[in-house]
């Protein structure tokens, strides 16, 4: 594979109003940008910050950089990465940002403890510090880079916002909070999508469940972080087409994948489930199991955690994730 420079820098931001909105706005100018000089970049506003990871030529790479240190709307840049290798952002503009109770000084411990173990000698990927920085640990104490500890379980639902309602279920057991996400790629004409997660611990086990959307796993960044979950949970209701459509987008989304996690349907109806496995057969290697739920006595919150707690949901792996 080809090398590319990649540089990955924080600023506090200081632009006014809507700092996501502008960036959304800004989306074709940056696209056009980066098109015409072979960059491709990543872009992460959360309570305050900036977050920006760049792969291209060093000379444009180096030259983006300079110009956002010198734009009004940063303050107090930091340079977090800097680094010649493999190239992972797979479109020219990725735009994120996050939303939960974090404080501006939240994130600064975060970027400063990506700083420290720099210093110290540990040798990380863009793409792992993005996933620090982008998708934080919410457990109280936990490291910015702990995210490997982690059991990792995506749901995804083929109806409405089951998934999301399954994880601020569980964040009402174990009263943690809820981290709200959004994503843009650099076409203006496509909507954001959202994203939800929820963080526990259980028997000195870290536990994330993170819910995203269906359209949201055709997402290049997003199957980015797929790649390195323990399991794959399926919400899944009794209409036809929206099932019909999850099974198709997660089977191509698997068929990618160097390593396939175990597939976990749920849902009231064990034919639909059965339908959805046979869609899913196609694709090679595949542990799948389908669990009945959504019924009186046993809701869809109690299945996924009771997989989680026995072991059935997870795999070898460093991450693990939730998905609407």
């Amino acid at each position: 594979m080809q090398s590319v420079h990649r540089l990955m820098g924080a600023s506090v931001s200081r632009m006014p109003g809507s700092v996501v909105e502008q960036l959304l706005g800004l989306r074709k100018q940056i696209t056009a940008f980066n098109a015409s000089r072979g960059m491709r970049t990543a872009l992460l506003y959360s309570n305050g910050w900036f977050v920006q990871w760049h792969e291209g030529p060093r000379d444009a790479v180096e030259a983006f950089w300079a110009a956002a240190q010198a734009h009004p709307g940063n303050a107090h840049s930091r340079l977090i990465h800097r680094s010649d290798g493999v190239a992972t952002l797979p479109r020219p503009l990725h735009i994120a940002s996050l939303h939960g109770r974090d404080k501006p000084s939240d994130v600064a411990r975060r970027i400063y403890a990506v700083e420290r173990e720099r210093e110290l000698g540990w040798v990380a990927e863009p793409h792992e510090i993005w996933e620090a920085l982008s998708a934080p640990c919410t457990i109280r104490g936990a490291d910015a880079m702990s995210a490997a500890a982690r059991t990792h379980i995506v749901a995804v639902t083929s109806e409405f916002n089951e998934s999301v309602d399954l994880v601020k279920a569980v964040a009402d057991r174990s009263h943690t909070p809820v981290t709200y996400q959004r994503f843009a790629d650099g076409d203006p004409r496509n909507p954001d999508i959202g994203a939800a997660y929820v963080d526990t611990v259980a028997g000195g086990q870290m536990t994330r469940l993170h819910a995203l959307s269906r359209r949201a796993m055709e997402d290049g960044m997003v199957q980015l972080s797929m790649r390195r979950m323990h399991c794959l949970v399926l919400l899944l209701g009794n209409r036809q087409r929206p099932t019909s459509r999850l099974a198709a987008t997660t089977a191509e989304v698997l068929a990618r994948m160097p390593t396939r996690p175990p597939i976990r349907l749920v849902g009231p109806c064990l034919d639909t489930c059965d339908d959805v496995a046979r869609a899913l057969r196609g694709v090679a290697g595949l542990n799948i199991a389908s669990i009945r739920a959504g019924i009186p006595g046993r809701s869809r919150a109690d299945a996924v955690l009771d997989s989680v707690a026995d072991g059935s949901c997870t795999m070898p792996a460093e991450l693990d994730l939730l998905l609407s």
